[in-house]
């Protein structure tokens, strides 16, 4: 297996960026400027983009990890795990879900699935119920998302997609393990304090430079290790 596993730096993707530093002002001006046209704005939107604003964060905590060999360590920032908008954790959730279909769901036969929404069942329909404050009177559709995947690890998950290694030590070649969860806020900030992490976000380009620099972010898929 080629390459050695780099952690990737969320807050300097262009995406992250933007999302960052204008994402508050878009809430605040969506229902003057967009609602009309684009509809109900529904919760569970923003909830994605704050916990994909959290992920990779070391506030929000991290794995310690440590070579038996040599002794060498690094930190594993928690992910968002949220598939559909956060690029690298999207990837590795199709993965897994593609598996899991494949593996338990799905026989050895093509298959073809659409679903849409009409009626009382569509967006605009229960957006407006929610605006108005009336209590839905249909069986509500459960938005939020349930864990129903089998676990998998994350180093697994990495190798599927980005074909590296995360426990072969960049050092000596051994073999690395999780010795801890950090989770605890105060000890959080005492080891960020103490290895000085830095998790700051620039603000983006301007919009005539963002294509160019988004076209060069995808093509380099380091950009999410």
């Amino acid at each position: 297996m080629a390459g050695i596993y780099r952690q990737r730096h969320l807050e300097r993707t262009i995406f992250y960026r933007v999302l960052f530093h204008y994402f508050e002002k878009f809430l605040s001006e969506y229902e003057d400027r967009f609602e009309r046209e684009y509809g109900y704005f529904r919760p569970v939107i923003q909830e994605v983009v704050e916990k994909y604003l959290d992920c990779s964060n070391p506030k929000c905590g991290f794995a310690r990890i440590r070579c038996g060999d040599c002794g060498s360590e690094f930190l594993l920032h928690f992910s968002c795990k949220k598939r559909g908008f956060c690029p690298s954790c999207h990837a590795k959730r199709v993965q897994e879900w593609g598996e899991w279909m494949r593996e338990k769901l799905l026989l050895d036969v093509p298959h073809r699935q659409i679903v849409l929404y009409y009626g009382l069942y569509s967006n605009a329909h229960r957006g407006k119920k929610r605006k108005a404050g009336l209590a839905p009177s249909y069986p509500p559709i459960i938005e939020d998302e349930t864990s129903f995947l089998p676990s998998r690890g994350w180093a697994e998950m990495i190798r599927k997609v980005y074909e590296v290694d995360p426990l072969l030590c960049p050092h000596c070649g051994g073999r690395m393990r999780v010795i801890a969860f950090i989770q605890e806020h105060a000890v959080i900030d005492k080891i960020i304090n103490h290895l000085k992490l830095i998790f700051h976000a620039e603000r983006p380009p301007p919009p005539q430079d963002a294509h160019h620099h988004l076209m060069i972010a995808a093509e380099e898929r380091a950009e999410y290790f």
